[in-house]
């Protein structure tokens, strides 16, 4: 039973990796704010992660050291989820699937550089394939065969990098004595706090109208499903180990590529799967090295 529970959380957690960039698609469709999302999302998983804490730890845990550790990770946090929530409206939902897999990777090589992680060959060949994959994609989508660059293909790169550096930030800073409830609960009550701002001054809710009829049902299901992704992710990084919660990205990428498909359609070409297999390969040679210490990962 006690495998059997691994599994659910494994395979739950690598869905909703997987369903996240379609999501993005559908709120940019239906005209929904990338404020409006973080903010709302943010307030829900505060919301419930908090009430779980004061459920299950007897309050909610929040010291100065972790309220100011949460403040640091939402506006690190909050910039990469703007960015990705910016690109799902101008970037194919499959092209940008592949883009964000990359994370593990990039993270990676900021581990490596800031000291933190060995380059070992297995891994050198790993980001090589993973640099070869983003190559397939930017040149077989508006580079050389049309002599036309797609700006905001190259621009979505960036996200990686945003990512990883919240992650190395996450990790080295994690204050003594912290739950997952309390610093997740913590984290997104900021996170919805530093957005307000921009929300009341670029799209106040009473002006700002949605077109697409799920579109409130869809962020508050979003909310639910990103609460329970940071319990699984941190329950299996605590009883099962950083290299095997990190292999849930296999289930996550095929699935961001096929639900993309299967929503909105196109992308489905023989460079598009080049760069998926060899994506896949890279993940496999990353994650299959030695374990080295956990990290915390996006969960948006």
């Amino acid at each position: 039973m006690h495998s059997f529970r691994h599994v659910i959380y494994f395979i739950s957690l690598g869905l909703f990796w997987g369903v996240s960039t379609s999501l993005y698609r559908y709120w940019g469709e239906a005209g929904v704010p990338a404020t409006h999302i973080i903010a709302y999302s943010g307030a829900g998983i505060a919301i419930v992660m908090g009430l779980v804490a004061r459920r299950i730890e007897g309050a909610f845990g929040w010291t100065w050291a972790i309220q100011r550790y949460a403040l640091i990770c939402a506006a690190l946090m909050n910039v990469p989820f703007t960015w990705s929530l910016t690109l799902a409206r101008h970037v194919p939902t499959a092209e940008l699937a592949l883009v964000f897999s990359m994370a593990p990777l990039i993270s990676f090589l900021v581990g490596t550089v800031s000291g933190r992680d060995k380059l070992t060959a297995r891994r050198t060949v790993a980001i090589s394939l993973g640099f070869a994959a983003s190559a397939v994609l930017i040149i077989s989508r508006q580079g050389m065969v049309s002599g036309e660059i797609s700006w905001w293909l190259l621009a979505s790169f960036i996200n990686p990098l945003l990512w990883a550096s919240y992650n190395w930030f996450a990790q080295i800073n994690w204050p003594k004595s912290a739950t997952t409830l309390s610093v997740g609960a913590a984290e997104s009550l900021w996170s919805s706090i530093l957005v307000l701002p921009f929300m009341f001054y670029f799209s106040p809710p009473w002006d700002t109208a949605y077109s697409g009829s799920w579109a409130v049902w869809s962020i508050i299901a979003a909310t639910l499903m990103w609460v329970a992704e940071r319990i699984s992710f941190f329950t299996l990084i605590r009883e099962r180990g950083a290299a095997y919660t990190s292999q849930a990205t296999y289930l996550a990428t095929p699935a961001s590529v096929l639900l993309a498909m299967f929503f909105f359609g196109g992308g489905s070409d023989a460079w598009l799967w080049l760069s998926l297999a060899l994506l896949m390969v890279a993940l496999y040679l990353n994650n299959s090295g030695a374990i080295r210490p956990a990290a915390i990962q996006p969960s948006s």
